[in-house]
C-alpha cells in the first residue's frame, strides 16, 4: 500500500516521552498547525506531566506500546532517553507511524540502520530532531559553501563547551540510558550541522579522546532540569565523560576537529564552527554567520542580513508534517534524514571506539547507507 494513498489530511500525533523539549518546543509548535491533532502522549510519571496533558487535553499512558495500538497515532514524536530512541521508534514506524525522534537517532549505528530499514519497509518518514538545520544562519553557510565561494575546504573546527554545565539527571549522567556524555548531548547537532553544511563529506577515520574530571564535583553541574537546590541533582551517580574530543579524517583529504564538553575552566561558553576553504571561510558563532573572504587582495569579513521568521524548532515540526501529508517516504530538505543521522551515529562512535583503544579508529557506514549518499 503506497503512502501517498493513505496519507491523513489531519494528522494525529502522539508522543513518547514528554520532558522540556516536548513541553518547550515540539508541543506548542505542533499545536499550531491547522492539519494537526495532538492525541496522547506516553510518559513514566503522570505528576511530572499533568499540567501538560491537562493544557493539551491528551490521553495518557505509561506504557508507549499500549498508547500506539489504542491510539493508532498518524505520527509520533520521540524524546525519551537516548538508549530508547531506536526501540520506540522501531515499534512506532512498526504500527504505521511517521517517526520525529530527538537527536541523536540512537547509540549505535546498528541501531540507527535498523531503523532506517524498518522506516523503508513500511514505507513511512523517519526524520531526526536536528533543529540547527532550520537555522537561516547554517542554511546561508551551506549555500556559500556548496556555491563554491570557500573554494577547496581542507578543515574544520567544531567547538561546543561549556564551562559549568553537566546535567542533572541521570538519563544523561549514565551510559546505559544516554550512550555517553557530552558528544552524544550537544556535539551531535554541531557534527550534523557541519555536515549539513558541507553537504556531506564521507567520513573515513577518526582518533578520538574521552576525559572525566568532573564527575565527583557538584557545583560543576547545571540548573538543567532539576534545580541545583534538589538533593538529587547533587547525588544522581555519573559514569559517563565530560569532555569527549575528535579528529575526523574524509575521504578527500578534508579534517574535523569536534570538542564538545559539559565542564572546563575557560573563559566562557562556546559555540562556534568554522570552515575553513582555500579561497574564504564561514565561521558560525552563537547563531550568526560571518563570511569571510578577499577583495583586491584585503581580508574582509562580511556577515548577511538573516532573518529568523520563525523559530527552527516550529520549521522543524512543520517539516515533518507537510511530508506525511503530501506522501513522502523522506523528510524533505533541510531536514535530517535518517540516512543522515547514521552519518552523525558513525562519527561520534567512532570517536569513542577510538577512546577506548588508544588508535585511530575506521568510521563504520553500512554499504545501504554508502549507497543512499550517493557516494
Amino acid at each position: 500500500m503506497s503512502v501517498t494513498s493513505t496519507s491523513p489530511q489531519v494528522v494525529k500525533v502522539g508522543f513518547v516521552g514528554c520532558g522540556g523539549i516536548v513541553q518547550g518546543a515540539h508541543a506548542p509548535s505542533l499545536a499550531q498547525l491547522p492539519n494537526v491533532k495532538l492525541v496522547a502522549c506516553a510518559d513514566v510519571d503522570r505528576a511530572r506531566v499533568a499540567e501538560f496533558l491537562d493544557k493539551y487535553k491528551l490521553n495518557f499512558y505509561t506504557d508507549y506500546k499500549e498508547m500506539l495500538a489504542k491510539e493508532a497515532p498518524d505520527a509520533v514524536v520521540i524524546a525519551t532517553p537516548n538508549a530508547l530512541h531506536a526501540p520506540v521508534a522501531i515499534d512506532a514506524l512498526e504500527s504505521g507511524a511517521h517517526v520525529l525522534t530527538e537527536k541523536p537517532m540512537a547509540i549505535s549505528v546498528d541501531e540507527a540502520v535498523r531503523m532506517v530499514e524498518t522506516a523503508r519497509r513500511r514505507q513511512r518518514v523517519l526524520m531526526v530532531g536536528h533543529h540547527m538545520r532550520f537555522e537561516r544562519s547554517i542554511q546561508v553557510g551551506r549555500k556559500f559553501i556548496t556555491n563554491g565561494r570557500l573554494g577547496k575546504i581542507y578543515h574544520i573546527r567544531a567547538l561546543h563547551l561549556r564551562r559549568r554545565g553537566i546535567p542533572s539527571t541521570v538519563t544523561f549522567l549514565q551510559k546505559k540510558y544516554s550512550g555517553g556524555g557530552p558528544m552524544w548531548d550537544i556535539g551531535v547537532h554541531t557534527i550534523d550541522a557541519t555536515m549539513f553544511m558541507t553537504n556531506f563529506p564521507k567520513p573515513v577515520s577518526v582518533v578520538g579522546k574521552v576525559y572525566s574530571a568532573f564527575s565527583d564535583k557538584a557545583y560543576m553541574r547545571m540548573n538543567y532540569p532539576v534545580p541545583m537546590t534538589s538533593q538529587f541533582a547533587y547525588t544522581a551517580p555519573m559514569d559517563v565523560e565530560d569532555f569527549a574530543m575528535g579528529l575526523v579524517k574524509f575521504e578527500d583529504g578534508l579534517t574535523m576537529y569536534i570538542e564538545a564538553t559539559w565542564a572546563t575552566y575557560i573563559k566562557e561558553d562556546k559555540h562556534e564552527v568554522a570552515i575553513i576553504g582555500t579561497e574564504g571561510g564561514v565561521h558560525y558563532e552563537g547563531g550568526s554567520l560571518s563570511y569571510i573572504h578577499s577583495i583586491d587582495e584585503e581580508f574582509i569579513t562580511s556577515t548577511p542580513l538573516i532573518g529568523q521568521q520563525q523559530s527552527a524548532y516550529a520549521q522543524e515540526d512543520k517539516a515533518f508534517i507537510d511530508a506525511i501529508v503530501k506522501g513522502a517516504v523522506k523528510a524533505p530538505y533541510p531536514a535530517c534524514t535518517g540516512e543522515q543521522g547514521v552519518l552523525d551515529v558513525a562519527i561520534i562512535e567512532a570517536i569513542y571506539k577510538s577512546a577506548e583503544s588508544g588508535r585511530e579508529e575506521a568510521v563504520n557506514i553500512p554499504k545501504s547507507i554508502i549507497e543512499s549518499m550517493g557516494w
